[in-house]
């Protein structure tokens, strides 16, 4: 390819994710028309609309769909509802144990739920403590998204960012999550340290609304018992299909695909009905980020990238702190999916001349999952529940207000991420 046309791409992919950066409402948009700019423009002889298969991960855009179609089933139940009344009844109004609850909770449904539907399902009950209790919810939402993306990155599925990772470098599921779960624990112990000691010091507690919160009736929040128990049942079994993909060499997306055609079976549903229930701009980011990150493989320009970081550096410690610490901060700005969607050709080649086989591939999901807890832009879910919380209490907070509470905690989390990556390679490298 000439050298024109590879300084085209460059600039175009600048460009490209800087107004995603940069706008507000119209990252969607702007992501998908220049992914499919890029096919209209043939930059590659792969960059085609027939061959859309080679350069669009259908499994991670399958997986995501067959578990919103699941989640939206269950949503209509009323489980999710039922559990946050109860958490809130059983701590009576005392704010650090209800944090402590919430965030466990949150963390918990984060790892097989995406977190922004988590996050989604959470937010009506952190408004009504926050009202009874009198106190602005900024600092104590902010804690819990942080605990919905430590949450989300410990499987394969809890995060769009993982599901990528796991499609491209085909890591089992136990795997993935047995490699996560060290430095994501201590990142989550730290989490609530800092939120108990700083982040909610001087919380008033609700403890003295007792009355109110026991009067939060739990009759007719669950909608559908027999629905609920279908539901639930799906979805375990789903995950035990996760579990063990990589034993019956099935795709994940095939077990999630089939979770929800199953329940729209048994409600009697079809695929319009709950139409609602997939986050089709979510899709559609997928699609023209995909398309942009192989404009990148595909004019060899991610080769050079790579071999560029080998030539930096042939220690493979240094190399896998550099995958964590270049995703985390990248994520910052461009927020997490990008930055696995331009890392993974990159990783995957660089991979090969790694000690151990998956580590660089969890320092990627670590760095892009926990750097992006550093500012808004970061994750979905910090822009959805910022734009919440700014819209129920009038525009108070800044991004700069949630910067002051996620970056610490995303730097912190690099640090001990850093940490373990190293040892590991001490230890059985």
């Amino acid at each position: 390819m000439r050298l024109v046309d590879r300084v085209f791409i460059v600039i175009y992919f600048i460009l490209t994710f800087t107004l995603i950066v940069l706008s507000k409402r119209r990252r969607v948009l702007i992501a998908f028309t220049a992914g499919m700019l890029l096919v209209v423009l043939k930059v590659s002889e792969t960059m085609r609309i027939e061959t859309i298969s080679e350069f669009v991960d259908f499994n991670a855009i399958f997986l995501l769909i067959g578990m919103m179609v699941i989640v939206g089933v269950l949503k209509s139940t009323g489980f999710f509802q039922y559990v946050a009344v109860r958490t809130l009844r059983a701590t009576k109004g005392n704010i650090l144990l209800l944090s402590g609850l919430f965030s466990a909770l949150i963390a918990l449904f984060s790892m097989v739920l995406d977190n922004v539907t988590t996050m989604i399902m959470f937010m009506p009950i952190i408004f009504f403590v926050a009202d009874t209790a009198g106190f602005n919810p900024f600092g104590f939402t902010a804690v819990m998204i942080l605990a919905s993306n430590i949450g989300g990155c410990m499987t394969l599925v809890g995060d769009p960012p993982n599901i990528i990772i796991g499609n491209a470098s085909k890591i089992p599921f136990m795997t993935f999550s047995g490699l996560v779960l060290a430095p994501l624990l201590l990142t989550y112990v730290t989490l609530m340290l800092i939120s108990r000691f700083k982040i909610l010091k001087g919380l008033s507690s609700i403890s003295g609304k007792k009355e109110e919160i026991q009067g939060l009736r739990l009759d007719g929040v669950i909608t559908n018992k027999r629905l609920m128990y279908v539901s639930l049942g799906t979805l375990v079994v789903v995950v035990i299909g996760f579990i063990m993909h990589s034993i019956v060499d099935i795709e994940m997306s095939l077990f999630a695909v089939l979770g929800a055609s199953f329940l729209l079976l048994y409600t009697g549903k079809d695929f319009e009905s709950v139409a609602t229930e997939v986050d089709w701009n979510a899709i559609l980011f997928f699609i023209g980020l995909f398309s942009l990150a192989h404009s990148l493989e595909s004019t060899g320009i991610t080769g050079e990238l790579s071999a560029l970081a080998l030539n930096l550096s042939s220690n493979p410690a240094v190399l896998s702190m550099l995958i964590l610490w270049v995703s985390g901060l990248i994520a910052m700005v461009t927020g997490a999916i990008p930055v696995v969607t331009i890392f993974i050709p990159i990783v995957a080649q660089l991979s090969v001349h790694y000690p151990l086989q998956y580590d660089l591939w969890i320092a990627l999901a670590l760095g892009a999952n926990l750097g992006g807890n550093g500012t808004v832009t970061g994750h979905l879910a910090n822009v959805m529940c910022f734009e919440m919380v700014n819209k129920e209490y009038g525009n108070r907070h800044s991004f700069l207000d949630f910067m002051k509470i996620g970056f610490p905690s995303a730097i912190i989390s690099l640090c001990i991420s850093n940490l373990y990556l190293v040892l590991r390679l001490v230890l059985f490298g």
